[in-house]
């Protein structure tokens, strides 16, 4: 990283983002510290200015991405959209939308849509003292018997600000950005010092779901299951020959899998926490 740019890296790829307004790329250095890069080939090229007004404008390439957004705004969308390219340009690993966690070395794997409880149960367990890999998407390189996750910043939606009103000790703290919906970015180390890892071996998969009032309810799946499961959250299968089903095949054969209903966070995160400890 320069003075004016930052290169942020996943799955065998970069985007750059340069920019004349150093708080637009200090806050994203922030939020993306654990995923800077470099000598990687880089996918997309952002030129991402602010007017006098504080109004930001975007660009890749000769295209337009945004105009005339405000600082969240334009934040929120600089993440999302780099984060659809590093995900669509990987022809070297299966990315999955997925959350992971980690443990003397095993991976937790929390792989979900959208809604599905994913980032929360992440936050919970990294406050609880587990690694924080991602939130949002994991990689598995062709031929690895590991994984890596995507380790930005924690991102959690307004209905999950008990988390960090419960663990988070110092709201003012850098890393911690809230924005006007009530919605924060975490940066991991706020809620678990030192509580990052890059890769490890997958050793659990959970399908979870978040419904109000639902009892705790777990169902251990087959392996058949878990593949069927897998390939449902595999984001660029296109980009293989055979779709990514030999590596996720793999994949399926090497864990235990479970889809988990639950609406305790805390019941849930005992749980995940006790499965993983006995290995």
């Amino acid at each position: 990283m320069t003075a004016d740019s930052l290169l942020v890296q996943f799955a065998g790829n970069a985007v750059r983002f340069n920019s004349d307004d150093l708080e637009i790329l200090k806050s994203l250095t922030i939020h993306f510290k654990n995923c800077i890069g470099a000598d990687l080939p880089v996918v997309a090229n952002y030129e991402v200015s602010a007017d006098a007004g504080d109004n930001f404008s975007a660009r890749m390439g000769s295209a337009d991405l945004f105009s005339n957004c405000d600082f969240e705004s334009a934040l929120r969308q600089l993440m999302q959209d780099a984060l659809l390219r590093l995900n669509g340009a990987s022809k070297t690993e299966l990315i999955f939308h997925a959350a992971a966690l980690a443990h003397q070395g095993q991976a937790v794997i929390l792989c979900g849509k959208t809604a599905s409880g994913k980032s929360s149960l992440a936050a919970w367990l990294t406050a609880l003292g587990m690694a924080y890999m991602t939130d949002e998407v994991i990689s598995l390189p062709m031929g690895s018997e590991s994984v890596n996750g995507f380790c930005r910043s924690i991102v959690l939606k307004p209905g999950s600000s008990f988390i960090w009103k419960r663990w988070l000790k110092n709201q003012d703290a850098e890393g911690f950005l809230r924005f006007a919906d009530n919605s924060v970015w975490i940066e991991p180390s706020l809620l678990n010092p030192d509580g990052t890892k890059a890769t490890a071996a997958p050793r659990l998969i959970i399908f979870p779901r978040y419904e109000p009032d639902a009892a705790f309810r777990i169902e251990r799946l087959t392996r058949a299951e878990t593949l069927f499961r897998l390939l449902q959250h595999l984001v660029n299968a296109r980009n293989f020959p055979d779709y990514g089903m030999d590596a996720a095949s793999h994949l399926a054969r090497r864990v235990n899998a479970y889809t988990l209903t639950y609406s305790n966070i805390e019941t849930a995160s005992a749980w995940i926490q006790k499965t993983i400890q006995q290995g």
